[in-house]
């Protein structure tokens, strides 16, 4: 496959080889090895389309996180292909390059991520084949003006040298706005990430996820108290602005939330104060900040589901000086706030856990059955928290996986999907403190969270509680810790 530079950085027409005969011909269009050296990732969709003459598409593109490249080609027909580099980094931001293909000239055009795309339809029937990197999201569609004047794109040339008289747009396609007016932020290099908490259940599979795609180790700065301590701001501020993050994954908390109740002022200095020195690190590097905040900023008396701007009324320690972190976090614009609950993880102690240790040495176990929430797989969280923090949709969100249960339907599904046999009697909270004299904390007895806000902005919702639960106890035991 022939690679020709078009004057846009890691922009390139691509020439497949051709072998034939008098009767026909054999070209390998789409080679894996040689276009994931290019950037693209894998084909997760191909499309065709097919225009008329004189229809101009574009300038389109799809945003973060679903940014997609692409290859495109012509199968029938002729078009001129326009593509115009936005990413913030390039040297060749704004620039553009006009491609013509066409069925008979077997070129590409491969288009990396953070491009506008668009082309001019020559003839009737041309059909456009694209391949894809990433899933098509309608909410996600953006795009630049097709004529903006700062582009410097010569449509007039190219349609009178085609015999075009009035060009074929769409409603939309009139109405993007002009590049200097885009609000959309893509850029070359990768973003560089810090961790606090890393040792907990997410922020350990926070950096996992950012591995798998494909964010250089050398950009991740992955930290637990021994490394930074959040409660001591020149420890922080020395840190973050040495390493000068893109984004911040705030992890970092005291959760113990009995042991909370009889230490108030350290947890106030986690959860609160740790919380401005984060925020004002963030500041100072203006960089954008994902909170972590919790279902016990509300009381559980609601019924049916909370919603992100609901009242809040924390009962305990821990959730009050969680919301008193929220509250904190909003006063920097960049911020990213997403309450979650029953949280279960490889690296780290959880209610799954401890369900099947307890499962090797009990045949009947009391668990409560009038709390009621969402369990949910970090797994699933670090992946939407990774998609997330590459988008400007700043504001508090709820997210767990789908579906609710109690912790005593919780317990029984774990039991009944790891083969125990264990019978789970559903008790009252007051009956489970009262046979265990527990010293508890307050605990909402709702904690369905509304994820619909999710929606809004193209972000795909988690699995459900039940498929997250499979595959956390099928990664225990690749791990070595079956049960």
């Amino acid at each position: 496959m022939n690679q020709i530079e078009t004057g846009l950085m890691d922009c390139y027409i691509l020439e497949p080889d051709r072998f034939g005969d008098a009767r026909g011909y054999f070209s390998p269009y789409f080679i894996d090895k040689n276009l994931e050296k290019l950037g693209f990732q894998k084909v997760v969709q191909a499309n065709r389309s097919k225009s008329c003459k004189g229809v101009i598409r574009g300038l389109h593109f799809q945003k973060n996180p679903k940014c997609q490249a692409k290859i495109v080609e012509v199968i029938q027909g002729s078009a001129i292909d326009v593509v115009v580099d936005i990413r913030l980094d390039s040297p060749t931001y704004g620039k553009h390059v006009a491609v013509k293909l066409t069925a008979e000239n077997n070129r590409q055009l491969f288009v990396p991520r953070g491009f506008a795309h668009g082309f001019l339809s020559l003839e009737d029937d041309t059909v456009f084949q694209y391949l894809i990197d990433n899933d098509y999201a309608p909410k996600l569609e953006g795009g630049i003006l097709w004529n903006d004047p700062d582009l410097g794109i010569d449509w007039e040339r190219m349609l009178k040298e085609n015999g075009i008289d009035n060009p074929i747009l769409s409603d939309k396609d009139l109405v993007h706005p002009r590049l200097k007016d885009n609000k959309v932020i893509f850029k070359r290099a990768q973003d560089k990430f810090l961790i606090t908490g890393y040792q907990g259940q997410l922020g350990y599979d926070i950096k996992r996820e950012l591995i798998q795609n494909g964010i250089d180790e050398k950009n991740i700065l992955a930290l637990d108290k021994a490394e930074m301590d959040i409660t001591k701001l020149e420890e922080v501020m020395s840190t973050v602005t040495s390493f000068q993050p893109d984004v911040i994954f705030h992890c970092a908390a005291w959760t113990a939330v009995d042991k909370a109740e009889e230490a108030e002022n350290l947890v106030y200095d986690v959860n609160v104060l740790g919380t401005r020195n984060m925020l004002e690190a963030a500041r100072a590097v203006d960089a954008k900040i994902v909170y972590l905040s919790t279902d016990y900023v509300f009381d559980g008396t609601k019924d049916g589901m909370y919603e992100p701007d609901d009242a809040v009324n924390p009962k305990s320690v821990y959730g009050k000086t969680k919301y008193l972190g929220e509250e904190e976090v909003r006063k920097y614009a960049k911020h990213f706030i997403a309450r979650v609950s029953w949280v279960f993880g490889i690296n780290g102690n959880n209610f799954i856990k401890t369900m099947l240790k307890l499962a090797q040495t009990h045949q009947e176990l009391n668990v409560v059955d009038d709390q009621v929430g969402s369990p949910t797989y970090t797994v699933d969280l670090a992946h939407l928290l990774v998609n997330l923090a590459q988008t400007e949709s700043y504001g508090t969100y709820h997210v767990t996986n789908e579906g609710c249960c109690s912790w005593a339907e919780f317990a029984e599904y774990i039991f009944k999907i790891s083969h125990q046999e264990v019978k789970v009697d559903h008790v009252s909270t007051e009956e489970y403190v009262k046979m265990t004299n527990a010293n508890q904390a307050y605990r909402p007895r709702n904690s369905k969270l509304d994820k619909s806000k999710l929606d809004i902005i193209g972000m795909e919702r988690l699995p459900s509680w039940q498929d997250a639960t499979e595959r956390f106890c099928k990664e225990l035991e690749l791990k070595g810790n079956g049960y």
